[in-house]
């Protein structure tokens, strides 16, 4: 069945006209289940019938906090799960590389292989493992948001600061963003990455001082009217930051150097209403920051960047009227605290107009975690090797599908994100990644993978039972559609679906009759098959459709 193409129907996907008119008003409309879904899609990776029961509860305003507020970092750390007995760098079998307080291997080859298979075998899977078994919150969302707004990658390998820096974007993330800021500019990884760590009053190195602006504050909107000689200046006052390791225990930490620092006056731009910054050493940052926040444009940037990646990538001269700027203004006037302006757009009208469900085309990270996470794979929680296995085996197809998870492809991110020529999402449909997300899928529901001797294949049987009205037909049929797909089917699509729960002339009382036989007796293997072979078949079609690729 191919990808895109439902059977025994070629109607297309349509959307709605969106909704230029909609504004961050709050939202006072219906809070059914289509809602609660609708939010937990974007806010985190797919919406669980867990989850949907956990909202019930609530109202949208509660919901909506209960989402954002009070975030728990992640109780674990990457372990050695790549090395049977004790690692070179001295670290047991199924221990935390990052708690073990030990220094890195002093021969370069050893070092290099110990550190590669840290990152891709042991903290890329853990990272993918947060997403699978995230809470019901919002913080693995931003998280992966924050990693591709401050775009990094794991070059030069070092583990240690790589996990710190991303612990950062967890630790900073959900707090006010001129924090995260600061805390991301003198970060080691990033003084790696963007060389930071060689800025020096005597050879300044602009590549951060201009990301800074370009890509991290201020975009290159059509106020974006910085200049070169203001990329120049952050460079001079950001001189002096330095990266080091921590040779007792191998972590990595920031140092300012006054004798590095330029101490010369530094003049911006028009743009920045003529700002200069007085030598006053690492308190220099500082000025650069609270100058970059002051502007109009920084929070206007902020937002779009938000939008695009919860509600839509099309910002119409009126949706950036009627919905950036008043957010951007919520978000100034909160000094850019970060779960302030979240709530006034995850609580507004405009994100719960029915024309912006469905809209965005998942990204290869949203698509497999959320099967995971929605039809309830079971991964492998023991022993440690193989659990990390299951999770690699996620990282792999992301990273097959241009989605490297820790690595975005350049510091602007993924263009999925930001490249209008490509159609922004469209990025992730290619031809050689729609075949591979069809043949994929299709594995999951049908056949089933093996990993590391375990078959991963999805539990039809156990995703039902889920449902109260199982046994009604049409109700199962409906609760398919509404917690696996973000728009409704048409009928003949349904009818289809139908027709593998209730074969040709048969009535309701068959599916009924087969579904009950099954629960009175599930250890009946002929009751189980009865009822397994067809769901697995509704399944099976569902994730080969069009809409499932959208939320």
């Amino acid at each position: 069945m191919g990808i895109f193409k439902a059977q025994d129907s070629q109607t297309p996907v349509k959307h709605p006209i969106r909704p230029d008119f909609s504004s961050i008003n709050p939202y006072s409309g219906p809070w059914t289940e289509k809602e609660m879904i609708h939010l937990l899609r974007r806010i985190t990776f797919g919406a669980t019938k867990a989850s949907v029961d956990l909202l019930r509860k609530m109202s949208i305003t509660d919901a909506v906090d209960f989402l954002i507020d009070n975030p728990i970092l992640p109780t674990t750390t990457p372990v050695n799960n790549y090395t049977t007995g004790t690692d070179t760098g001295g670290v047991p079998f199924g221990s935390s590389w990052i708690d073990a307080g030990l220094p890195d291997p002093s021969d370069a080859n050893t070092r290099t292989t110990l550190n590669n298979n840290r990152i891709n075998a042991s903290f890329k899977p853990w990272w993918m493992g947060q997403m699978i078994n995230q809470r019901t919150h919002i913080l693995e969302k931003m998280t992966l948001f924050w990693s591709n707004h401050f775009g990094v990658s794991t070059s030069p390998t070092y583990p240690k600061s790589v996990f710190q820096y991303h612990q950062l974007l967890r630790t900073y993330g959900l707090t006010n963003f001129k924090t995260l800021l600061k805390q991301v500019t003198i970060n080691p990884q990033m003084l790696f990455f963007l060389s930071g760590y060689t800025n020096a009053k005597t050879a300044p190195n602009e590549n951060y001082g201009r990301e800074l602006q370009e890509l991290f504050a201020i975009g290159k909107g059509p106020d974006s009217h910085y200049t070169e000689d203001d990329v120049k200046a952050a460079a001079k006052t950001l001189t002096g930051w330095q990266a080091l390791q921590n040779t007792s225990d191998g972590t990595y930490y920031s140092v300012f150097t006054p004798a590095r620092h330029d101490t010369t006056a530094k003049t911006f731009s028009s743009f920045y209403a003529n700002k200069q910054i007085v030598s006053n050493g690492a308190s220099e940052t500082d000025a650069l920051i609270d100058m970059l926040l002051q502007t109009t444009e920084c929070a206007k940037f902020l937002v779009r960047k938000l939008y695009t990646w919860f509600v839509y990538y099309d910002i119409t001269p009126e949706i950036e009227t009627s919905v950036i700027t008043p957010l951007a203004n919520t978000f100034r006037n909160a000094n850019y605290d970060i779960p302030t302006v979240l709530k006034a757009l995850f609580k507004s009208e405009h994100f719960f107009d029915p024309a912006n469900f469905g809209t965005i085309i998942k990204s290869p990270i949203d698509l497999y975690v959320s099967m995971v996470r929605e039809l309830n794979l079971t991964l492998a929680a023991s022993p440690v090797d193989v659990q990390y296995l299951h999770w690699k085996n996620f990282c792999d197809k992301c990273s097959a599908e241009a989605q490297n998870i820790g690595d975005t492809p350049n510091v602007a991110g993924w263009p999925a994100y930001y490249v209008t020529e490509t159609k922004f999402y469209q990025t992730w449909m290619s031809n050689a990644t729609i075949q591979v997300k069809a043949k994929n899928l299709n594995a999951f529901t049908s056949t089933g993978v093996t990993v590391s001797g375990v078959k991963l294949k999805v539990d039809a049987v156990a995703f039902t039972k889920q449902f109260v009205n199982a046994a009604d037909p049409n109700a199962l049929i409906a609760y398919f559609n509404l917690y696996l797909l973000p728009m409704d089917l048409n009928p003949t699509q349904l009818a289809y679906l139908k027709s593998r729960l209730v074969p040709p002339g048969e009535n309701d009382a068959y599916w009924t009759n087969a579904w009950y036989a099954y629960i009175n007796k599930p250890t009946d293997m002929t009751a189980l098959t009865n009822v397994q072979t067809p769901l697995n078949a509704v399944i099976n079609y569902i994730t080969s459709l069009a809409e499932y690729f959208l939320y």
